[in-house]
């Protein structure tokens, strides 16, 4: 198995960092550093040249540009943008075979769902190219930040052990990348001080999470009056609140670097190393729509061609720009992201369940599903059908929810007809009224 496990991570580093990402990761460390002027031409140059591949290669934004009676050499800057539609989700669903280049369909691309602030994930795929482009882009956040490939914790949403593994280790290492990847989903008050001892004995520079498991973290390290000096801490997938920074900053004494995308890649914004948001303008081009909800992230892609999304609706906010940073770069800021603080199941056992984004994901006749819990250990699931929600839907539901959360959860499910947006109007998929996060 741990041959497997290394071989597997042995691949992935093959994959995503050879001349390519090297070639990438020179471009964009230049590119950040553009004037106004240049950055702008760099821009143009990008979207001309997907526009001119959408047209010929992408049967619906053929079919797009011929209804609405334009040209490709008619969209050249983001302003002309606006000529184009504003996809969505559900479009996207609606097209999915006309909105792939079939030509570029090899067993390189890579199949995603989006994240769990949607109740009904949709499917997407990037290509090759798109995939080590944004491996780059991340790269280029970690070496401004001094890390070029430092000793680290990775704390994220995958399974590393099975759930049903009551004693560590709850962590698996990765000696590609000297990485020690431990498993959110066994992370609780009685696991804690384990996690802590391995932590201590690992001795990382650098630790990569999302905001909430690090604040879980930072918390259990306090509860045992244990502070460790992080060198950074990167985080990514959700909201990073002022409360949250304050504890891991007392807890870790780390600077935090965050970023910000979705698993359309169509947008991404990343805090520099001044700590300010900065729209990844050579990443995608970001349109910033007025909404009464504020302002919306619709982006485009530059680089992922097997499935491009022009004008993508994210869903997602940012409060009004901030002033120039003193960074140096001429990428748009931001004073912050809105709306994108995950929550967590409670299990039986104590451990907290970051992600369900994946138990409904095959489980048919479903169109939404948000997990509520009232009380520890148990969830109740409301779930949007198509009509045709059956008996053996549901229990695969039942047993998937178990299987993934802990197979003592009391696990409800209620058939709705509508299921509420959060005040922001996104979609809440975990539905916490336990327990707060702060």
């Amino acid at each position: 198995m741990e041959r497997f496990f290394t071989a597997h991570c042995l691949f992935k580093k093959i994959y995503r960092e050879g001349y390519l990402f090297k070639r990438y990761l020179r471009e964009l460390q230049q590119s950040y550093r553009l004037s106004a002027d240049e950055l702008a031409a760099y821009q143009r140059r990008q979207l001309r040249d997907m526009v001119q591949h959408c047209y010929k290669n992408i049967p619906y934004y053929r079919d797009q540009f011929r209804q609405l009676g334009l040209k490709p050499d008619m969209i050249r800057t983001l302003s002309d943008l606006s000529e184009l539609p504003i996809l969505d989700k559900q479009t996207v669903k609606d097209n999915f075979d006309k909105l792939i280049d079939r030509k570029r369909l090899t067993p390189w691309c890579h199949k995603a769902k989006t994240s769990g602030t949607t109740g009904s994930p949709g499917v997407f795929i990037r290509d090759r190219d798109a995939i080590v482009f944004e491996h780059a882009a991340v790269w280029r956040q970690w070496a401004q930040a001094g890390d070029t490939g430092k000793k680290r914790v990775t704390i994220r949403g995958g399974m590393v052990v099975p759930m049903t593994q009551a004693e560590p280790p709850f962590w698996r290492y990765n000696p590609i990348h000297r990485e020690l990847i431990m498993c959110c989903y066994h992370l609780s008050p009685k696991t804690g001080k384990a996690y802590i001892d391995k932590i201590l004995e690992f001795k990382p520079s650098v630790l990569y999470s999302s905001p909430t498991i690090v604040y879980t973290l930072a918390k259990l390290f306090k509860a045992y009056r244990v502070r460790y000096p992080f060198e950074h801490i990167f985080m990514s997938s959700e909201n990073l609140s002022s409360e949250m920074a304050q504890l891991i900053r007392q807890v870790f004494d780390a600077p935090i670097s965050d970023w910000y995308g979705q698993a359309e890649r169509v947008a991404a914004i990343a805090t520099c190393p001044q700590g300010t948001y900065h729209i990844q303008e050579d990443y995608s081009l970001v349109e910033l729509i007025d909404t009464p909800n504020g302002k919306e992230l619709v982006g485009t892609q530059l680089r992922n061609k097997v499935m491009p999304l022009l004008r993508y609706r994210t869903g997602d906010y940012v409060a009004d720009e901030s002033p120039d940073c003193t960074c140096g770069s001429n990428f748009r800021t931001v004073a912050n992201i809105i709306g994108r603080l995950n929550a967590y199941l409670v299990t039986p056992e104590g451990y907290r369940i970051f992600n369900t984004t994946h138990i409904p994901a095959s489980i048919n006749n479903l169109i939404e599903t948000q997990f509520v819990q009232e009380k520890p250990g148990e969830v109740r699931i409301k779930v949007l059908t198509n009509g045709s929600f059956q008996t053996e839907d549901r229990e695969a539901l039942i047993q998937k929810t178990l299987q993934y959360t802990s197979p003592t959860m009391k696990v409800e499910i209620e058939e709705v007809s509508h299921i509420p947006r959060g005040p922001n109007g996104k979609f809440i998929s975990i539905l916490n009224q336990v327990e707060s996060l702060n």
